[in-house]
Parts: structure tokens; C-alpha cells; sequence
């Protein structure tokens, strides 16, 4: 990875990081930080990482004669250039994002959440960039080595910046909020994703709230009060709390009369009504935390409603492809049981003469994964899908918890690689059939969408 950035002392660098100069000039000045030698340009700072594959320290002498101005390091070994020893190359990398994160007055908004977060990160940027200069997580860089780099985006001329914070265990939170000393924090749901090492909702629900230990003594806090373990830290938080809601009428923003065109969701705020370019009614929510930003900037709602039309898929979220002969709707970044019946939703919702679930196995769910891919299968019966496809080992438990909701003449297979899928699916094709992909990353279901 690499950014450009406003200059920084070296000095700073080693203030902020407890470093020790080993050799060279403390005074040099950083103008980039990268984490990729190859990158490495006049003024940057590398930092190695050592990886699964890789150890990074392997590459300071490649980054320094592609022009970097100086290097950290966690060994002794010497270059003839700026060297500067700490503890952690990878933890320092978060003291420096820190550090030149300090040095900027702008509106900092964080967000997590086990469902929606690219989504809710994408209708917060659009809507706060109607009125504010805003820098925006890119893709999905939402860990202890993406997240800096979100920061290091900051400038001059910013004025709010949505950042994005994933976890897959505690304290990973808690080192991001720390890091970007938010000053609005955004937590969109509790739901079943990562199980496998956090056990229960209740211990999902505390790695989500490490968000709020960064959180600024007078920050606002954004829930989801539908959510029922959400709804449980109400009066719990010292900051400002909002809570957003289609379902809780208690709640202190609620959409009314949501109904689904064939451009996207419609619903209504006191007596405006507002349309999000998106289908799934969950993504209700999504847009509601955009609108508190927006009201908290002193937005207009033609100026909210700009942000929503402005939103973009990134083409395998939740993506429509309509196609002469047949539907696609393309959600296949990431799965879990949450998600999986979100998309079942969307497949609900639109009309066809034939609806097809091709579902794959959801990772980390741990000793819960039979019984959570079994409740997606009875789901996708409950949502009305004709045929039920299955990808992978785990989404075999798919197929029997829809053949135990069966209603009818429904449909099922199961198969081990998506080509197979695609060969089964072209031989059987009708007109007006209407596909949901959906599966964890690492099932590669991308690959169906692509080849059909």
C-alpha cells in the first residue's frame, strides 16, 4: 500500500513510535508511507511487514534504492540510510496514522457493524461530501494496516472522512477507535458474523462497541435501535445517542412507508420521502445513518437525497444485472447468516417466473456453522426460491434445512466448483429466471456472475 502525505519530521515519527534512530538524520522529511518497497519513492517511509508469505525486512534495501527517505525496522541489521528501530512495524504503523491524524480539525466518522458497512460507509460519504470536503474508506481496507492508510488520505483541504472498522476478534476495535480518535461513531448491527471466535451475539456486541473507546468525550454515537442487542445500550452511553429505526416507533429517526420501485427503495421521514438507488429493504438502515449526518451538518433533505443518488455499487454488493433472457442479482463479496437472508429478501421481492438461490458455504461460524447454514436453506424456502444451488462442504446443511421447509415441487443441488455450477445452469436455463449469488469471499461465487 501507499500514500502520499502532508510532510512530516522524521523526529515526529520517531516521538510517536518510541523508535530508536539507528542511522541517519532525524530532521529528513516524510512525504508518503508505504508498506510495498516497489512503491517506494523519493520522501516515502517504508514499513515492513512480516507476513504469512513474506518478511518485509527483506525489502528495506529495495525501497531505499527506489528513493525511500527512511525505513523502520524491527532488527538491528544497518543501511547506509535513515533507520529507525521500533517494537512492531505493524503496530506503528497505527502510532503514525495517529500522529498525522492529530494534526487535522476535521469531522472524523466511524463506523462498524456485522452487516452494511461499505454500504452505510458509502451513503455517509456521499451524503457528508454534498457539503464537506470527505476522504472515504477505500474498497474494503478496514483493519490495523488498510485503516491507516485511510487516514494518511487526510490533507489540508479535508473537512470529514467515513471510516470503515472490521474485526474478526477483540481489541481490533479498539486499536482502530483509538487510532482515529473518532468523533461520530456508527454501529449498524449485531449479527452472527465471526461467531467462531468472538462465541455469541453478546460477545459480537462487545467487539463492536470497542468503537466507542476512541470516541471523543463529546462524540454522538448512531444505533441501530431495531437491533435487539443494540437497543440494550440505550442510557449505557455517556456521549450523545441516536437510534434509527423502521420497526421500534421509540426510536429517535424512523422510515415509514417503505416500498421497493423499480429504481430502488422509497421511504419517508416526517413528511419528506426519499429515494435510495439500492433494493433490500435493509438498506433502510443503511441510509438512515446517513441522513442523521446529514442533519447534523445542517443538511437540507434535497441535499441528503443528492448523496443517496450518487451511491454507486461496486458491482458484487448487492448488484442487479438484467440480462435479455434472465436476472442476476450479484451479492457475492461476503457472506453470513445475516446477509444471506438480507439477499434472500431482495430475491423475494422482485418478480420472476423462476427464482434461483445459488448459496455458498459462510465461513467462521464455528461449532454453530450446521445449525446457521441450515436456517439460511429454510429461509431461502420461505422467500420463495424454485430452485436451491449449493457451493462448498458447509452449505450442504443448506440444502437440508430447505428440504425440511420444503412447500412444493422446489428444487435442489449441490456441487463442488463453480464451473460446475455455471455447466448446470446453462443447460437448464429459462427465460426469465432470476439468480442470487451469495457466499463467503474465499468461495470465489464472483466467478458465476462472470462466466454467465
Amino acid at each position: 500500500m501507499f500514500q502520499t502525505i502532508e510532510p512530516l519530521k522524521l523526529s515526529e515519527i520517531i516521538n510517536a513510535t518510541g523508535g530508536t534512530l539507528l542511522s541517519g538524520n532525524a530532521d529528513v522529511i516524510i512525504t508518503s508511507v508505504t508498506t510495498n518497497s516497489r512503491k517506494a519513492t523519493k520522501g516515502s517511509l517504508f514499513v515492513p511487514l512480516i507476513g504469512e508469505n513474506a518478511d518485509g525486512h527483506n525489502y528495506i534495501s529495495g525501497a531505499i534504492s527506489n528513493g525511500a527517505a527512511a525505513s523502520l525496522t524491527m532488527k538491528d541489521a544497518l543501511h547506509d540510510t535513515n533507520l529507525v528501530k521500533v517494537s512492531d512495524t505493524r503496530l506503528m504503523l497505527s502510532k503514525i496514522a495517529n500522529l498525522y491524524r492529530s494534526k487535522f480539525d476535521i469531522t472524523l466518522i466511524a463506523l462498524t457493524g456485522s452487516v452494511g458497512k461499505t454500504t452505510t460507509k458509502e451513503f455517509c460519504a456521499n451524503v457528508c461530501d454534498q457539503k464537506k470536503v470527505t476522504v472515504r474508506t477505500d474498497k474494503n481496507y478496514n483493519n490495523d494496516i488498510g485503516m491507516p492508510f485511510t487516514l494518511f488520505k487526510l490533507n489540508s483541504s479535508t473537512e470529514a472522512a467515513v471510516v470503515e472498522m472490521g474485526m474478526s476478534n477483540f481489541g481490533e476495535i479498539e486499536l482502530l477507535s483509538k487510532t482515529a480518535k473518532p468523533d461520530i461513531a456508527i454501529i449498524t448491527n449485531i449479527g452472527t458474523a465471526h461467531i467462531e471466535f468472538l462465541k455469541s451475539r453478546d460477545g459480537i456486541l462487545k467487539a463492536k462497541t470497542e468503537i466507542l473507546t476512541g470516541l471523543k468525550e463529546d462524540g454522538i454515537v448512531i444505533l441501530n435501535g431495531d437491533d435487539d442487542k443494540l437497543i440494550t445500550l440505550k442510557g449505557n452511553i455517556k456521549q450523545k445517542t441516536i437510534f434509527i429505526g423502521i420497526e421500534n416507533e421509540s426510536c429517535d429517526i424512523v422510515a415509514k412507508n417503505i416500498t421497493q420501485t423499480e429504481d430502488g427503495i422509497k421511504f419517508g421521514i416526517s413528511d419528506h420521502e426519499f429515494l435510495i438507488p439500492i433494493f433490500g429493504i435493509h438498506n433502510v438502515y443503511n441510509a438512515l445513518c446517513a441522513y442523521v449526518l446529514g442533519k447534523i451538518f445542517d443538511m437540507s433533505d434535497e441535499e441528503i437525497q443528492k448523496g443517496y443518488l450518487s451511491y454507486k455499487s461496486d458491482g458484487i454488493r448487492q448488484t442487479i444485472i438484467k440480462k435479455d433472457t434472465f436476472t442476476i442479482i450479484n451479492d457475492c463479496y461476503n457472506a453470513n447468516p445475516q446477509s444471506a437472508k438480507s439477499s434472500l429478501d431482495v430475491l423475494k421481492s422482485i418478480e420472476a417466473k423462476r427464482k434461483i438461490a445459488i448459496l455458498g458455504d459462510m465461513k467462521e461460524l464455528g461449532e454453530q456453522s450446521n445449525v446457521l447454514h441450515m436456517e439460511v436453506g429454510e429461509y431461502a424456502i420461505r422467500s420463495g426460491a424454485d430452485v436451491i444451488i449449493a457451493l462448498g462442504d458447509e452449505s450442504r446443511a443448506i440444502l437440508e434445512g430447505a428440504k425440511n421447509a420444503k412447500k412444493g415441487d422446489e428444487e435442489f443441488y449441490h456441487f463442488d466448483t463453480t464451473e460446475e455450477i455455471v455447466s448446470h445452469i446453462k443447460a437448464t436455463q429459462k427465460e426469465g429466471d432470476l439468480y442470487l449469488i451469495k457466499g463467503s469471499h474465499s468461495m470465489h461465487m464472483e466467478k458465476i456472475s462472470e462466466l454467465l
